[in-house]
């Protein structure tokens, strides 16, 4: 039911994306299709990246420079307890959104092309 549903918001977004186009006619259908199957791919690939790790770990710094000492032991364990859980709970919508934009926005673009089925580590912050 979540893959229809997935499917169904990515395909119902890129349906609107050939009216923005300024190339010809084939350019937009190619980009509409780029990016309707880059984002397929791309929105649980970003879920995947920002529960496991993006979120969490910068939740987890961000709580212990909050109590005081980045790079000490007690602010860091509590830190660590507090912002794993909570960023993996908001690693959910925050990867959604972020593999969207980079589905549409990247696979508009460059169709087709490997750079836009990646979510990489460092870009789209």
């Amino acid at each position: 039911m979540k893959k229809s549903l997935v499917c169904a918001i990515a395909l119902s977004i890129g349906a609107a994306m050939p009216s923005f186009a300024a190339d010809g006619a084939l350019g937009g259908v190619a980009s509409f299709f780029g990016s309707t199957t880059a984002t397929v791919i791309d929105v649980p690939q970003g879920v995947v990246i920002d529960t496991l790790w993006r979120v969490p770990k910068n939740t987890q710094h961000a709580l212990a420079e909050k109590f005081g000492d980045e790079k000490g032991l007690g602010q860091n364990l509590a830190g660590f307890v507090i912002g794993v859980p909570v960023g993996m709970v908001w690693g959910v919508p925050t990867g959604f959104l972020r593999g969207a934009k980079h589905g549409l926005g990247t696979g508009w673009e460059k169709p087709f092309s490997g750079e836009s089925f990646i979510v990489g580590m460092g870009d789209d912050k």
